[in-house]
């Protein structure tokens, strides 16, 4: 089985067909419930789904960590999914279930998704990782070990390489610079002791958040949440320190191991619960959102400057990046290509896009939320997000009405109110030279 990273969901292919059964038109409405102990759980019951999906996320991230901590909460979360086991999802497979970690610069998400009558068995696979086994040093070494051996496999594409760039660029002297990038394997001056820690304070019921999604009677299922998880002690939940604000995003030049090379420019914007969120989102599909899109009209179709044109928007809790991207072949003048990617998104700042073009942007977006919302695993993966990055698991609910009041005008907003020259990143990806190191 394969050592988890960032994300892992091993299990068989039987339990992807049970999960992926969810009604698409099953709204997302969730009622939250805080325990005495202050565990908050989020209740998203779906009749027509085959499966349900528990997780547990906690406030724990890269952008928690002080410098002499760096690589602790990467290794603490994968030390408590494994939980001194060998094959820590053996009882859920062996119910037809599958399980799995979710690492990021703001959150540490464990997941179980179970056909429905296995319920039981998801809270008590979370209920261990609340209470994990305690870490020995030969454990943490372990860890440690196969962190730097995945450090070492350039497993990562290109793009998500050069994405990674982008965010160290565009967030610099911040957490959010490690966005994307290969996980820390952390230093020998790491001991067991500073991974117990960190679960103390970081793993504490008090600030953690239970999600509940898929086919499950809310009253029952709040009972047997009751009986496992709300006489936990709260725990002494960790003060985050406020982060210096990062210095004006850079310009950087790279190599990879490609023929073409990627020219890459983002701005750096506001965190998931901004109001602005929905018209970031529907500003990058009107960007890059297919061939029709401004970026591929502009660099692809008329000015034949790039292969391909993409854009996207990425929201963390504290910022996040609206990127763009294009694919130039050899032998394209390179100072073109970026001076018209740079001026066909900015040129929303002065002029809001025609009236139709927002509409593809809109039923583009519209439709890859709600396929997004077809499981159980990934509506609670959007409550979880919700809550732990914006504030509150009902901007989840919402999302869908906020996406249609965005206007053209908001489009031109806010691309105004992020498109300034400190906040724009601009990352070059060569193609490295025959035989020569990437």
């Amino acid at each position: 089985m394969k050592r988890p990273w960032n994300r892992l969901v091993p299990g068989p292919a039987l339990v992807l067909a049970l999960c992926a059964v969810s009604s698409a038109a099953a709204p997302l409405d969730a009622t939250r419930v805080t325990l005495a102990n202050g565990l908050r759980v989020v209740l998203a019951p779906d009749p027509n789904a085959l499966s349900v999906d528990a997780a547990l996320w906690f406030p724990s991230g890269t952008r928690h960590e002080r410098p002499a901590q760096a690589g602790l909460a990467i290794l603490s979360a994968r030390l408590t999914f494994w939980n001194g086991a060998n094959d820590p999802l053996a009882a859920l497979t062996a119910a037809g279930g599958t399980g799995g970690l979710t690492a990021t610069p703001d959150y540490t998400s464990f997941s179980a998704t179970v056909p429905v009558e296995s319920l039981d068995g998801a809270l008590d696979f979370l209920g261990a990782r609340l209470a994990p086994s305690p870490v020995t040093a030969t454990a943490l070494a372990a860890e440690r070990a196969a962190i730097r051996a995945e450090r070492a496999r350039p497993e990562r594409t290109p793009v998500a390489r050069s994405l990674a760039r982008l965010w160290s660029a565009a967030w610099p002297g911040h957490p959010y610079a490690q966005t994307g990038g290969a996980p820390a394997a952390g230093s020998d001056a790491l001991k067991p002791l500073d991974v117990e820690a960190w679960r103390r304070t970081r793993f504490a019921p008090g600030s953690a958040v239970l999600t509940l999604s898929g086919a499950f009677e809310p009253e029952s299922a709040l009972a047997h949440v009751r009986a496992r998880f709300e006489r936990r002690a709260r725990g002494t939940p960790a003060t985050t320190a406020a982060l210096p604000a990062p210095r004006a995003a850079s310009r950087v030049t790279d190599r990879i191991d490609s023929p073409a090379r990627l020219c890459l420019v983002g701005w750096r914007g506001p965190g998931a619960g901004d109001p602005d969120v929905p018209a970031f989102e529907l500003l990058a599909a009107w960007l890059g959102g297919g061939p029709e899109a401004k970026l591929g009209r502009s660099l692809v179709r008329d000015w034949q400057l790039a292969a391909t044109a993409q854009a996207g928007f990425v929201p963390q809790r504290d910022g996040s990046l609206l990127w763009t991207l294009a694919v130039v072949p050899p032998g394209v003048d390179s100072a073109a290509v970026e001076r018209t990617l740079v001026d066909a998104a900015m040129g929303v700042t002065r002029d809001a896009p025609e009236a139709f073009e927002l509409e593809r942007a809109r039923r583009q977006v519209v439709a890859s939320t709600a396929f997004a919302l077809q499981t159980s695993r990934q509506r609670s993966q959007a409550l979880g997000e919700a809550e732990l990055l914006a504030g509150d698991a009902s901007v989840a609910a919402q999302r869908l009405a906020a996406l249609e009041r965005v206007t053209r005008d908001d489009l031109r907003r806010v691309a105004a109110r992020i498109m300034t020259e400190p906040n724009r990143a601009t990352v070059w990806m060569l193609a490295a030279p025959a035989g020569g190191a990437r």
